[in-house]
């Protein structure tokens, strides 16, 4: 650990070599791990120029042994030491104090910043912050992008004028808690939220609540038919353009990049209600719109991003 990379050395099949020079090759490697903490799932990603995503775990049974998880990503991915840990959470963050809120999980918070320093230096950021940073430098990328995830809940990050915004707390974006109706709960615990209406989490409740429409699965909302799956499809679109436009008109981007297991998914849907629905809600311009390149690893590549020191202090 610390500002220098570690060395190690490389046994190779030497039946072939004919010098003791030809045994060894000595390699520097300053090795990041990242960790993408999403509602459902926690992605892992590890290396230096040859950086992959190496695992997936439950975000539950993460959280419950932090410790315990890491370890047994960098034995699989075969790095003994760090350089620096990188964090993204799909939820409030207290930066500072190394804390995380989880909304989806029942915890008040849990500490990530002392479990984490035991490999490398930590440093912490919203998961939307990172994924507008990997698309930024690696993927799409404009002076004034916006980055909104539609998946278990809704987010969103923004670029401006090259430099991240973050807020206070780098808690910037937390744009599923924007007040979007009256009718239905979120599960923070207010009521009408963008959330509540267009999350993963909420389309069966919205759909049963609203319109009587029983599905298991969220993803049914875009495949069922009849009536009352007909106006469940199009509140899930309305309220999706009410909150793209209330963000147009706060942020006038030049971009606006879709993430999400939602949006990745059903992005068809999704675009088609936006270009018929904002124009007429918006007093800016209408900016371009297209799905995540990067996919569900955008966030590991912001936090590479992150490591490698680009961001902008």
């Amino acid at each position: 650990m610390g500002d220098s990379p570690y060395f190690y050395w490389k046994i190779f099949d030497f039946s072939h070599c004919v010098n003791l020079n030809q045994f060894f090759v000595l390699h520097c490697i300053m090795a990041f791990l990242c960790i993408d903490i999403g509602g459902t799932n926690t992605f892992f990603g590890v290396g230096d120029d040859d950086f992959r995503k190496v695992k997936e775990i439950k975000t539950a049974d993460f959280l419950s042994d932090i410790n315990k998880s890491v370890k047994s990503v960098l034995e699989e991915a075969d790095y003994p030491e760090l350089e620096k840990v990188a964090v993204a959470a799909a939820g409030p963050i207290d930066k500072d104090k190394g804390l995380f809120y989880p909304p989806n999980i029942d915890k008040e918070f849990v500490q990530l910043k002392d479990p984490l320093e035991e490999f490398a230096e930590v440093e912490i950021i919203n998961d939307c912050a990172a994924a507008v940073l990997g698309e930024y430098y690696y993927g799409e990328t404009a002076e004034n992008l916006l980055y909104i995830t539609i998946s278990s809940g809704i987010g969103a990050a923004f670029i401006s004028n090259g430099d991240l915004v973050e807020g206070r707390d780098g808690n910037f974006g937390e744009v599923g808690h924007m007040k979007i109706g009256e009718e239905l709960e979120c599960g923070c615990g207010g009521t009408g939220h963008w959330e509540a209406y267009c999350s993963g989490n909420n389309l069966t409740n919205m759909a049963h609540e609203l319109h009587d429409l029983e599905i298991d699965d969220p993803k049914e909302l875009f495949e069922v038919e009849g009536e009352n799956a007909e106006e469940a499809l199009d509140e899930f679109k309305h309220r999706t353009c009410v909150g793209v436009a209330n963000l147009i008109n706060l942020y006038n981007p030049d971009k606006i990049i879709f993430g999400g297991a939602v949006a990745l998914n059903h992005f068809d849907t999704i675009l088609e209600s936006i270009e018929n629905g904002v124009k007429s809600e918006i007093v800016n311009e209408m900016p371009e719109m297209t799905l995540c390149g990067l996919g569900e690893i955008a966030v590991l590549h912001g936090l590479r991003v992150n490591c490698n020191g680009k961001v902008k202090e």
